[in-house]
């Protein structure tokens, strides 16, 4: 017996001790807020079967009596830490269904009637330890361990409903553990003449407590033993103590098992937060990356608009390359652009793009969407969503059959005045974002750029033409007007020669008139010969130089020599080309006013800066008498409206000369950026 009370506490110390060192780990595992009660118990318990081991083994009166005063302190004490325990277990992991909070009200009375039984218990003439220890049992260890069976059943559904089977079979096993502590421990109880432990009857035999042996028959109560400690031994052969141990030492085993399969479980959840945090870390990265990528996509467009733009190019291309690109990178089944043709309503469509083509529109296409319209009146830009009315979407799609569901419009300002409006539209799919509408607001702000350019393109053409008219009224006042002035002067004085019948000096003057007609003749051709190459510009820049030294050494008589080394296109700006050209004309023509030249080479060819920017370099190289740079004359005039026309398009000119040394005309042209280049200084960036 002394070994069955040894081991029956050693296993209650043991669940003690595990609960004990289960609170040092952190986390959330669903029993820890009930851990500390079940430390506890096991080592309350513990000391309790410990102290009946004491008094089995033997002590003496004073021992014996100590012993009992702290078993029936202990006793209640422990009984008090399960019935908390039990409740924490079966109301607080798992939360009861709302019926089960009528229960209290409902045991009120019995509970109640048990307790008031129970006191009145302590006032009969036995030992007060006996009434005591029943009593914790039926009021204490019983309720509180059904309470912790079934909070472990519950988690065993619970954990059998989460898919943790091992968990759920221990939680199994624990539950139906505490039921039958519950009946060894709560419902089993010394002999006594009231509760469950015995009934009416005369005839009685009594067994002692701690040893299980039969005991001298004391005066019959006239009861019979039911649930008592003598009805174990008969029943079993085996003393209730034995029992009980067997039933701590389940209790102990599963209840463990069970805490480290959950703090198995907390690691599990935890390598799962960390899988899910992973996930949401590469759905994060992902996104980054999708969103860096649209950024650069929209980097890139925005900047070729730009280049565009730069360039030159004919408004109606520029524009066609907004819309398509704009439609594919918003990924819009529809993009159109419309511009007032006076006041409004009266809107055209000017071009759009849908998944078969992108288009200028020829024709004339009203736009009377009133979506589009009220965009205008408002000068606001809206996002559309699919709540709006089906008939506000009509009209959206131009040359299509499909009806759009959401659109996005922004209007168009020029000065602070309306011009048009910008639009996209789907078909199906999800409404626009202000996102979306942030980027078609940037790329209305490249419509009206490139409608500005435009305009500012025209300007600049309408200015060349004149600035071409002024150089060639200035030339024919400085060459042939002068020219037909002296040929009227030499006529008046042929005419007085001839009747005073000076022959000598009539052949000289009219000698000096055929050298005059030559000059004038040939400023009038140079001047033809400029403007058709100036506007010669469908033929090819290289082309047209190459054409205009050749004639240029027919007129002059002066050998000329191109040396290109450009392979393919200048890759210039229009503006750029044309300046180029006037510089061309202008040094060429000091060549065959002022040089005295008998060669002349002109020299193309592309460079690169430092900083890998490339130019273009023109020479004009004669051989001709040279002349101070300090000179004050027409070629000095000359050579400063170089200086402006090489400035003006973001170049520079450098003339190097001297008297007997020829001269040098050198100018460097900033080119257009290559796609390549670009691409890099945009990675870098």
């Amino acid at each position: 017996m002394i070994a069955v009370y040894f081991f029956y506490g050693l296993a209650f110390f043991s669940l003690g001790l595990a609960a004990s060192l289960q609170l040092r780990h952190d986390g959330d595992l669903p029993l820890r807020k009930q851990i500390p009660w079940l430390a506890a118990f096991g080592l309350v318990y513990a000391t309790i079967a410990w102290l009946d081991m004491l008094q089995v083994y033997g002590t003496d009166a004073r021992t014996d009596q100590i012993v009992n005063v702290a078993r029936m302190i202990l006793q209640p004490t422990s009984g008090l830490l399960l019935l908390i325990f039990g409740w924490g277990v079966m109301t607080k992991i798992t939360a009861l269904p709302a019926w089960t909070h009528l229960i209290p009200g409902l045991l009120i009375v019995p509970i109640a009637f048990v307790i008031t039984y129970a006191s009145t218990t302590f006032v009969t003439p036995s030992p007060i330890e006996i009434p005591i220890d029943i009593w914790s049992r039926y009021l204490l260890y019983l309720p509180g361990s059904i309470m912790a069976g079934i909070g472990f059943l519950r988690q065993w559904w619970e954990q059998k409903r989460l898919g943790y089977y091992d968990v759920a079979g221990f939680m199994l096993a624990t539950g139906l553990a505490f039921l039958f502590e519950a009946f060894v421990v709560g419902l089993v109880v010394p002999a006594a003449p009231y509760g469950p432990a015995s009934y009416y009857n005369y005839n009685r035999t009594v067994y002692d407590a701690f040893t299980g042996e039969q005991a001298e028959p004391a005066k019959p109560f006239g009861l019979v033993n039911w649930l008592d400690y003598d009805r174990v031994l008969e029943t079993t052969g085996l003393p209730i103590q034995f029992w009980r141990m067997l039933s701590a030492i389940a209790v102990a085993a599963f209840v463990v098992r069970g805490l480290d399969v959950f703090d198995a479980i907390r690691k599990q959840q935890m390598r799962e937060l960390q899988d899910e945090r992973d996930r949401a870390q590469q759905s994060a990265f992902v996104a980054q990356i999708t969103a860096r990528q649209t950024a650069e996509n929209w980097t890139d467009a925005l900047i070729n608009i730009s280049r565009h733009i730069a360039e030159l190019h004919d408004v109606d291309d520029i524009l066609l390359y907004i819309v398509d690109n704009g439609r594919k990178l918003l990924q819009s089944d529809f993009m159109g652009l419309a511009l007032l043709t006076g006041e409004l309503p009266n809107l055209e469509l000017k071009c759009y793009s849908n998944d078969s083509q992108t288009s200028i529109v020829d024709s004339p296409v009203k736009v009377e969407n009133s979506l589009i319209i009220t965009t205008l009146l408002n000068s606001e830009s809206y996002c559309f969503s699919v709540d709006e009315p089906p008939d506000s979407f009509e009209n959206l799609c131009f040359f299509s059959e499909k009806l759009a569901s959401t659109a996005a419009i922004v209007h168009l300002d020029l000065d602070e005045k309306p011009i048009g409006a910008l639009w996209i539209a789907r078909c199906e799919g999800e409404s626009y974002s202000d996102t979306d509408l942030i980027w078609l607001e940037c790329l209305a702000d490249q419509v009206v750029i490139a409608i500005q350019h435009g305009l500012m393109t025209s300007q600049l053409q309408s200015f060349s033409i004149i600035e071409e008219r002024g150089r060639i009224a200035r030339e024919m006042h400085d060459g042939l007007a002068q020219v037909l002035g002296y040929l009227n002067l030499q006529v008046q004085t042929l005419e007085t020669l001839l009747k005073r019948d000076k022959q000598d000096a009539l052949r000289a003057e009219l000698e000096q008139m055929r050298q005059a007609v030559q000059v004038a003749h040939a400023d009038v051709r140079e001047n033809i010969l400029s403007l058709r190459t100036t506007l010669a510009n469908e033929k090819g820049l290289v082309s047209a130089i190459d054409e205009y030294l050749n004639e240029f050494g027919i007129q002059t008589s002066i050998a000329t020599h191109f040396d290109n080394e450009v392979d393919g296109s200048l890759n210039l700006a229009s503006l750029a080309e044309v300046q180029l050209v006037c510089i061309l004309q202008e040094a060429l023509t000091n060549v065959r006013k002022h040089a005295g030249a008998s060669r002349v080479r002109v020299h193309i060819a592309q460079k690169q800066t430092a900083n890998q920017c490339e130019y273009l370099l023109m020479e004009v190289i004669d051989d001709g008498v040279g002349f101070v740079s300090n000179d004050n004359g027409k070629r000095s005039f000359g050579l400063q409206t170089m200086h402006e026309r090489a400035q003006a398009v973001g170049g520079e000119l450098v003339v190097h000369s001297g008297p007997g040394e020829g001269t040098l005309v050198r100018c460097r042209f900033p080119c257009l950026a290559e796609e390549k280049l670009r691409k890099q200084n945009l990675a870098l960036q």
